[in-house]
């Protein structure tokens, strides 16, 4: 496997890759295979390659510098660290079982390796009872922006996103469909959605059908 750097203009590279494809033998490598192939030789573990995987679709600062800590090891040595808890604490306790009558077994043994136990489960609780803020942040926070026809919904979404998302018109029921869009705020992802406006009746069946997504 080689890896080349090279000037990137699109010229450049096209010589280039025409000039590989003559040699016999010569692939291009396919999406993702450097991490499979450090996966398959031990060099990265699946939370690694999670990492990796995020930042490259990382979209805000707070998004890379999640990514970035996961791409360094940060859940991997977590969760490595339970793992060898976990293989201690089985130890003790088993030679607990085995030589509870010798001299050579300390007293509170077993006191100890239940107290030990607990807070490594108290870790993992705490871990897993995050209200998904890992998630949150790769996904992005969803923000609705919901209320009745013509009430500025679509010109919201476009002020926030300073760009022309939605279309905007003074008929009632311009928006059917869902429209989001991803911003920015402060490096953190946020997903905002301009709905359909909310009215008890209409005779659009394409608005109504709207209107029960919003």
């Amino acid at each position: 496997m080689l890896e080349f750097h090279v000037h990137g203009g699109n010229a450049v590279v096209s010589s280039i890759l025409n000039a590989l494809s003559t040699v016999p033998g010569v692939r291009m490598a396919e999406a993702g295979e450097f991490s499979r192939r450090a996966f398959d030789n031990d060099k990265m573990d699946l939370t690694t390659l999670e990492g990796v995987s995020d930042l490259i679709n990382a979209e805000t600062e707070a998004q890379r510098k999640l990514a970035v800590r996961q791409a360094h090891g940060e859940l991997f040595r977590m969760y490595e660290g339970w793992r060898v808890k976990m293989v201690q604490l089985r130890a003790q306790i088993e030679a607990y079982i085995d030589f509870s009558e010798d001299e050579n077994i300390e007293d509170g043994v077993y006191t100890q390796v239940c107290l030990e136990a607990k807070k490594l489960a108290d870790a993992i609780r705490a871990h897993l009872n995050d209200k998904r803020q890992g998630e949150i942040l790769r996904n992005g926070v969803a923000l609705s922006i919901v209320g009745p026809p013509n009430s500025g919904k679509s010109t919201l979404l476009n002020k926030l996103a300073q760009r022309q998302v939605a279309i905007v018109s003074p008929i009632a029921g311009t928006t059917r469909d869902i429209v989001e869009t991803t911003l920015d705020i402060g490096g953190y992802p946020l997903v905002v959605r301009d709905t359909a406006g909310l009215r008890k009746a209409s005779s659009d069946v394409i608005e109504m059908e709207g209107i029960r997504r919003a």
